[in-house]
């Protein structure tokens, strides 16, 4: 988790510099470097959401490492930063949910691919 302000004066910039400093941490650093970083707020109005539509932030997404989710907004909001992001989410939420496979189904995965290592056996 990066803080930052997500509307007004400074926040795109204050927005960049968070989507670059999770770029630049070391894979083996004292910190850990995620394996994904999500742009996310909730919804407003176009005013609202227009930090995520300067080029400070757009930049800084398309630039970044680490594949980016952007989830600002909701639904139908769209915004500069969800063209840049490697995968835009409808809301928030949906960007946690596709950021973090769900157990059962990574178990059902396994035990298909380990039932087809024995019938090819």
């Amino acid at each position: 988790v990066w803080p930052v302000l997500v509307q007004g004066q400074g926040a795109a910039e204050q927005v960049a510099a968070a989507v670059r400093g999770f770029s630049a941490l070391a894979p083996d650093g004292p910190i850990p470097r995620p394996h994904v970083v999500i742009v996310a707020r909730g919804g407003g109005s176009i005013e609202d959401l227009w930090s995520f539509n300067e080029e400070a932030v757009v930049r800084a997404i398309a630039e970044c490492t680490i594949p980016v989710i952007s989830a600002v907004g909701h639904e139908t909001d769209t915004t500069l930063a969800d063209f840049a992001a490697d995968r835009r989410a409808p809301t928030p939420t949906a960007a946690a949910e596709m950021s973090v496979p769900v157990r059962a189904e990574l178990a059902a995965c396994l035990a298909d691919f380990h039932a087809r290592k024995r019938r090819a056996i």
